[in-house]
């Protein structure tokens, strides 16, 4: 980390603006600023700021540099001092396109000081002295702020000086490149970031995911337990790199037999798509995911999805039981050769081997992991290696999160009533680790809410003023129209977005609200073709329900069976109540093996990356690591293990204690779009 104290000075924000506002008047500053601070500040704030900016009295708030900021950066509105976390700073040091990431915080932070400003400072009190508006702008203004320097041009060609570093004797000036600059806040700061709200009492923050932001002590995801990895010394970028490895096997799960046309298949939008649309639709996601792995073309040359990197739903590479019980199960391979082969009931796959008391099938994804694992230590920290070594751990923090590992941890502890979701059999521990069936279509459900969220939802008003520029949702329609059987759809979009491009070349800020208005307008004819695109998202789980509803009626825990679900067993949502026992698992492991890896990639060989992580792989009666982990979750989670034993739970439909993505989702999807 950068030595202490160190010390960030910049004006770069208010630069920015005051650059822009000095061609403006103030009425025109007010169409500009009004989008982004609301329409409930008067004439008088933007005139008032009109003058501060003309006048040189507008003051740049402080920047601090430590871990008291929340997330990355935050704004503190009763001390105007912008937090900024030091990993951020080390970062724009070591990697120029990091520097894009601190120049957007900057201008994020200060739309949430600009705000502040306008509403204490410049806004007219009532006769008692209170504020006559509101105390914080709707919404994330902080984002739309920042969006707003995506097009605008600076008036002197070259670099950008973004701050000045001052760290013991080392005095650094950090640049960026206004193309870079610019790309990096329309993918990190588009619609999704404009809708979220970072605000938590006087802080307004700068916020990354993983799990419910609105709960981080108890809700982990993918990306969030990989974050453990910053313990084992990866810096953010490559924590980044890795987690966009184990993201696209997620991903991958929308490539499912029931959603993928054959190559010779004929079109039959929107029941099914052929391979490259959806991967091109992934793609996107991607990018949209993870601006600052892609700044450049050369970096985004590393991280553009294709199929061969994505791939299709395949069991093994999520520790799926690949047993499919309908009677109308069909060779996958015939619409695709990377499927993998049907299992039938009798297959040795299926069977609990005696000695370890684990279903068979677990070791063929054990082996995909050290296969993946290996390929990593071999091709080192690049962005191959980090992307091979998060579809690694992918499947090792699968083993926690859909497999009975848990519940038999407990069991072993005492904790009897927690129930095994699995028959006994004739194996050394009798009550054997099992994981559960069809996840590829039960995830599609949680895949597609995200998705629709992303690429579907109604546009704000700064979206696609622009000429040439796209919203995110006319991107996925684009692609996703490639498949339609009739090209005249994809035609007759295309030709919409080049008449609102003619429409919306206004120059100048002045037109902005009429340039909103205007480029919505051409859309407003075709809004058939945007039903199509909502049909789509929703068509991705309207396959998976009458699978889902047929596979509730079979419980383990009373039938014998040891075949449950992947609903019954997943611990992948924080409403499941072993969820925090299952990340806290996955945490000690990935911590570990991402230890071993980045010691052997410095050139170690004391700890063997794939030995690491194969001896997570037994059952808890033959292991002690996580004894103790265990018992003090235990002895603080007493009612979450009482409903552990209860099946009511989990069998509830649509109940708010229900632990996965049901059929409620489509309901969910449905409303995004009314």
């Amino acid at each position: 980390m950068t030595s202490s104290p160190a010390t960030l000075t910049t004006t770069f924000a208010l630069d920015r603006l005051t650059e822009i506002a000095e061609s403006l008047s103030p009425q025109a500053l007010r169409s500009m600023l009004a989008p982004v601070f609301g329409d409930d500040l008067p004439e008088t704030c933007y005139q008032r700021l009109h003058d501060a900016l003309r006048d040189g009295a507008l003051a740049s708030p402080d920047h601090q540099i430590g871990p008291q900021a929340l997330g990355k950066a935050s704004y503190d509105n009763a001390t105007r001092i912008i937090h900024l976390h030091p990993e951020v700073i080390e970062n724009a040091l070591r990697q120029p396109q990091a520097a894009c990431e601190l120049a957007t915080i900057l201008l994020h932070e200060f739309g949430h000081h600009l705000d502040n400003v306008l509403r204490q400072d410049f806004a007219p009190r009532l006769a008692d002295g209170r504020a006559s508006v509101a105390e914080d702008a709707q919404g994330e203004e902080g984002a739309r702020f920042a969006y707003l320097f995506c097009n605008v041009a600076p008036l002197e060609p070259g670099k950008l000086t973004v701050a000045r570093l001052c760290a013991g004797v080392r005095d650094t000036h950090l640049q960026v490149d206004h193309p870079a600059l610019r790309r990096f806040i329309r993918l990190s700061q588009g619609e999704d970031a404009q809708r979220a709200d970072s605000h938590n009492a006087r802080h307004e923050g700068f916020s990354a995911g993983g799990g419910d932001k609105r709960h981080p002590e108890r809700s982990w995801g993918h990306g969030s337990i990989e974050e453990d990895l910053k313990y084992a010394g990866f810096n953010e970028q490559q924590r980044k790199a890795i987690y966009f490895g184990n993201w696209l096997r997620d991903y991958s799960q929308l490539l499912d037999p029931k959603l993928v046309r054959a190559p010779d298949a004929p079109k039959d939008f929107p029941a099914k798509f052929s391979r490259e649309v959806l991967t091109q639709l992934v793609d996107l996601l991607a990018l949209k995911t993870f601006p600052s792995l892609q700044g450049t073309p050369q970096e985004r040359s590393h991280y553009v999805v294709t199929p061969q990197m994505l791939g299709v739903y395949r069991p093994s590479e999520h520790i799926d039981n690949p047993y499919n019980p309908s009677a109308s199960t069909f060779d996958p391979r015939t619409i695709d050769p990377d499927f993998e082969a049907p299992v039938a009931h009798d297959d040795p796959l299926l069977q609990v081997d005696p000695k370890t008391s684990m279903k068979r099938h677990i070791f063929t994804s054990v082996d995909y992991m050290c296969e993946r694992l290996r390929d990593a230590m071999a091709t080192g920290p690049t962005p191959k290696g980090l992307r091979e070594f998060g579809a690694a751990l992918h499947v090792l923090e699968d083993y926690f999160a859909h497999s009975n590992y848990a519940e038999l941890s407990l069991r072993k502890q005492g904790h009897k009533a927690v129930l095994p979701w699995t028959g006994k059999t004739d194996c050394r521990h009798a009550w054997p680790v099992v994981t559960g069936m069809f996840a590829g279509t039960d995830v599609i459900a949680s895949l597609a809410e995200p998705m629709a969220k992303v690429l579907f939802k109604t546009s704000g008003s700064f979206e696609s003023i622009t000429p040439g520029q796209r919203a995110d949702s006319e991107l996925a329609l684009l692609i996703l129209l490639r498949d339609h059987p009739d090209p005249k759809w994809q035609a007759y979009l295309q030709t919409s977005l080049e008449v609102r491009d003619a429409l919306a070349d206004i120059p100048g800020f002045n037109g902005l609200r009429r340039v909103s208005w205007i480029s919505s307008s051409p859309i407003r004819h075709t809004q058939d073709l945007m039903k199509m695109g909502y049909q789509a998202v929703l068509n991705l789980i309207g396959n998976t329900v009458d699978d889902l509803q047929t596979l509730r009626k079979d419980n383990p825990n009373t039938s014998g069976s040891t075949n449950p679900t992947h609903s019954q067993l997943a611990k992948d949502h924080d409403v499941h109540p072993l969820h925090t026992l299952a990340s806290l698992m996955a945490r000690v492991a990935v911590r570990n093996v991402g230890l071993a890896m980045y010691k052997h990639w410095e050139g170690g060989r004391l700890l063997d990356p794939v030995k690491v992580a194969r001896s997570y792989f037994t059952h808890p009666n033959d292991s002690d690591w996580q004894d103790e982990l265990v018992s003090v979750w235990a002895s603080e989670h007493s009612a979450e293990i009482k409903r552990a034993g209860k099946a009511s739970v989990f069998d509830t439909p649509h109940g708010h204690e229900h632990p996965d993505i049901d059929t409620s989702v489509w309901e969910r999807i449905r409303g995004l779009f009314r």
